[in-house]
């Protein structure tokens, strides 16, 4: 008698926990958080740009071409993760930058290692392996970002971004409350795992003396929310107001001019495709010093 008395309590107290623990999620705050998007470039010249990233990175011709996505793309929700070329004659390198860095994941990085040397690719740390992280290696494009390869055969393409920021677990807990995503330790790295495709990950050292994103070849990293508006509100309930640009629907093409060579006083104009998604995009600066961009991909739901 005594024993079925103790599985009766056992059930009621299951029960009531379950039953509450919807209510205790949403008094936290939670919402439907955004995929992670893509990772934006800053380059003097997109065709260029994109082609070495092609040849020497891997990837598939994007939505447009301005850009290359690491997954197909089919224009429906969700959008594979993307590697964007931006117009810029001025950033500098990412050395010095809280984004140190974009990494890419291979099944054989001894070999790769080979192509980029034979290919005359800038290496800046040769292969290694410590114990208990991925094999890895660092190269740099010729625009100045800094790359790191790594060997993880179970999570191939475009695999992280790595931020040197003040204080690791703060921008890593700022993060997940903003975009979601679940904190975790990777093989001795701390950081965010987003699932949306495949893996990704954001992962987060300490250094004190980084500068803000903006500015560098990696200029910004992007989050795609289904519904812009309400992410963006939902920022605001955190008490995060530091917003830019706006929420109109871009429906036409975007064109930038670049600077023609000598005196010729020649300018080449570079468009994105009139069949690209039209979108609306929220520009931020997170407390760590990240460019941050919010976009909604109003044909495609979202991501």
């Amino acid at each position: 008698m005594p024993q079925r008395h103790r599985s009766t309590e056992l059930f009621i107290l299951l029960w009531v926990s379950l039953s509450l623990w919807p209510v205790v999620a949403n008094a936290q705050g939670s919402y439907e958080a955004p995929p992670f998007d893509s990772i934006h470039l800053a380059v003097p010249e997109i065709a260029s740009a994109r082609d070495w990233y092609l040849k020497n990175i891997g990837g598939n011709v994007g939505e447009t071409a301005d850009r290359i996505a690491f997954g197909r793309w089919t224009g429906d929700h969700p959008l594979p993760i993307s590697l964007i070329f931006d117009i810029s004659s001025g950033a500098t390198p990412t050395a010095g930058s809280v984004i140190d860095s974009i990494g890419f994941s291979y099944r054989d990085l001894d070999a790769k290692m080979k192509e980029l040397e034979a290919a005359g690719v800038k290496i800046t740390a040769p292969l290694s392996k410590t114990e208990p992280d991925w094999k890895h290696a660092f190269i740099e494009d010729p625009w100045g970002t800094r790359i790191e390869l790594v060997e993880d055969p179970d999570n191939l393409g475009l695999h992280h971004v790595t931020l040197h920021v003040k204080d690791p677990n703060a921008s890593l807990a700022w993060y997940v409350r903003a975009f979601g995503g679940d904190r975790a330790s990777v093989y001795g790295r701390e950081g965010i795992r987003y699932r949306d495709l495949g893996l990704f990950y954001v992962f987060a050292t300490k250094e004190d003396a980084a500068r803000p994103s903006e500015g560098h070849v990696i200029d910004r990293i992007a989050w795609g929310p289904i519904d812009l508006d309400k992410t963006v509100n939902d920022l605001k309930s955190m008490g995060f107001d530091k917003f830019s640009s706006d929420t109109n629907p871009r429906a036409n093409p975007l064109c930038n001019f670049i600077a023609g060579s000598g005196d010729e006083g020649i300018r080449r104009l570079f468009c994105t495709q009139p069949n690209q998604l039209p979108h609306r995009i929220v520009y931020l600066v997170a407390p760590d010093g990240v460019k941050v961009e919010l976009v909604q991909h109003l044909e495609a739901a979202g991501h």
